[in-house]
């Protein structure tokens, strides 16, 4: 067997058997710990303490193939540490990963203003955030009426508008801003007017 280990070696890798020796890899949700345990023993080539190649680790020791994990290994590498823990409480597809790349820190996972740890008990929680966070990224379905997607581009717009002069509204603006927000909100209305006599309704 080439590159012989030494027993400090075979211990070490004795633990990581011993801690997840049926890491339950096949499925998508992988223990974090159990993946960076795998990627050490590759890397460090701990595995020819107890057989001849890489594959044959796989095969016997832990129960998969080569190519499983040398995926598992790439899919973690890809999504980095955060990413791979929220992704053993809800599976995350690798489509989906720069959707969550801003979201997930040291802390757990951000949304809508709360960090949510990223703990077995939070689960739940930890779910319903994820799709919270997909939908708000979900592609505007696609219109078939030219004249539908505008009213819909409009509508949203024109909420948003009306959101900032109500806010600008309730702010303590001094008299300079608030004949400024006068001034804007006339041209708008004056604006709207001209447009509705344009319906000839």
């Amino acid at each position: 067997m080439e590159n012989t280990k030494t027993t400090e070696d075979v211990f070490s890798l004795g633990a990581r058997l011993g801690r997840k020796q049926a890491l339950g890899l096949v499925a998508n949700r992988c223990n974090t710990a159990a993946i960076e345990c795998l990627i050490d023993t590759r890397e460090k080539k701990l595995y020819l303490a107890v057989e001849s190649t890489w594959e044959a680790y796989c095969q016997k020791r832990i129960g998969i193939s080569r190519s499983t994990a040398e995926r598992l290994i790439q899919q973690y590498k890809e999504q980095g540490p955060n990413l791979a823990r929220l992704n053993s409480y809800v599976s995350i597809k690798p489509s989906e990963y720069r959707m969550f790349t801003g979201s997930v820190t040291d802390e757990g996972l951000v949304y809508n203003g709360e960090v949510i740890p990223m703990e077995a008990e939070n689960a739940s929680r930890l779910s319903q955030a994820v799709d919270a966070i997909r939908s708000q990224h979900a592609p505007e379905p696609v219109l078939a009426d030219p004249a539908q997607q505008a009213f819909t581009k409009a509508k949203r717009a024109l909420g948003t508008v009306l959101g900032e002069f109500s806010r600008l509204s309730n702010m303590n603006l001094d008299d300079d801003s608030r004949l400024r927000l006068a001034i804007e909100l006339e041209a708008a209305r004056d604006f709207l007017d001209s447009l509705c006599k344009s319906t000839g309704l």
